[in-house]
């Protein structure tokens, strides 16, 4: 069973590829495409693109996924998960997900949805199935504290902006101190999450209010 989903996520990649190549998209022949991918910096070779597409080839590395995906001027993701936004896709063995939850926990932006057992209906007290996101590890999601932080930094700016227009304008005292209360709730909460990703060992390269 693990193979066979394996082998339709290496299918999957492929048809979207076809998909891609083809006249009314990018009009590329293969071996075209094969020229982008050595423009690149790593080569697939025509007659790699073309057992990819017609399924003699089984496999796909992520640095071909990613090649692929440059060349052809699309994210990584939609290779994998092409269905979007409704399609079923097979995300891991045997559970199945919207394609838009399935780029969703791709990106980090949220969990998969999976069966949660311990439910029971409440009137019969039968057990029934109920779909639960699953959470990501917050002692290991680097992904979604860095979402965070850069939110926290753009509104920051934003706050930054609006105010200094604020004060060039003369705005009323009341918006002047709306948007000063606006910028130090963000550049405290960045600041509150460089803490938080510093704690995590990540690589942050700088002090807080470099990134101001």
């Amino acid at each position: 069973m693990t193979q066979d989903w394996a082998e339709r996520l290496v299918a999957r990649v492929a048809g979207e590829v076809r998909r891609l190549r083809g006249k009314d998209h990018s009009g590329l022949s293969a071996a075209k495409l094969a020229d982008r991918t050595f423009d690149i910096g790593y080569g697939i070779s025509r007659s790699v693109v073309a057992d990819l597409e017609t399924g003699r080839k089984k496999s796909i590395d992520v640095a071909e996924l990613l090649v692929l995906a440059a060349a052809l001027g699309v994210s990584p993701v939609q290779l994998v998960f092409p269905d979007l936004p409704k399609g079923s896709v097979e995300v891991l063995p045997g559970l199945d997900q919207e394609s838009h939850d399935a780029l969703r926990w791709f990106s980090g932006e949220a969990g998969l949805m999976k069966p949660s057992n311990g439910w029971a209906d409440s009137e019969s007290q039968e057990p029934v199935e109920v779909w639960a996101r699953e959470q990501f590890d917050p002692k290991n999601d680097r992904v979604g504290i860095t979402r965070e932080w850069l939110q926290a930094l753009h509104s920051m700016r934003r706050a930054r902006v609006q105010l200094r227009n604020g004060l060039s304008k003369k705005e009323s005292a009341e918006h002047i101190e709306t948007m000063q209360m606006a910028y130090e709730d963000a550049r405290r909460r960045s600041e509150e999450l460089f803490r938080e990703m510093t704690d995590l060992d990540m690589d942050t390269a700088s002090e807080p209010d470099e990134y101001s």
